[in-house]
């Protein structure tokens, strides 16, 4: 899917909510035929947390009917793939201050 690749392929979390906010919302233009609970298109996106708790329900959404398998379960993998996505990001944040930090450190001695 084009949509997971711009994801995992996205450089700041910004770019991340943006995209999965301008899929949620092409969604919304089919809310009903979707087969998709409508908690789970609403914006706006909040955090890492929320992006897990949406995949998490569309996982338990028991009843879908047929012509909804696809965009729930595109979702589902959207979802997830953006949340994974805001942990790697997070990680490589944390690297470049670590490194910074200990190079202060070694310079202060």
């Amino acid at each position: 899917m084009m949509i997971i690749d711009a994801i995992r392929s996205a450089a700041t979390q910004h770019a991340v909510y943006f995209l999965v906010t301008a899929y949620i919302e092409s969604l919304r233009h089919f809310e009903r035929s979707s087969g998709v609970p409508s908690d789970v298109l609403d914006l706006p996106l909040r955090d890492n947390a929320d992006l897990e708790r949406r995949a998490r329900q569309l996982d338990q959404h028991s009843v879908v009917p047929l012509e909804a398998i696809v965009p729930v379960s595109e979702l589902a993998a959207v979802l997830e793939c953006a949340a994974e996505r805001l942990v790697t990001l997070d990680s490589i944040a944390l690297i470049p201050s670590a490194r910074s930090d200990s190079r202060r450190s070694a310079l202060s001695v």
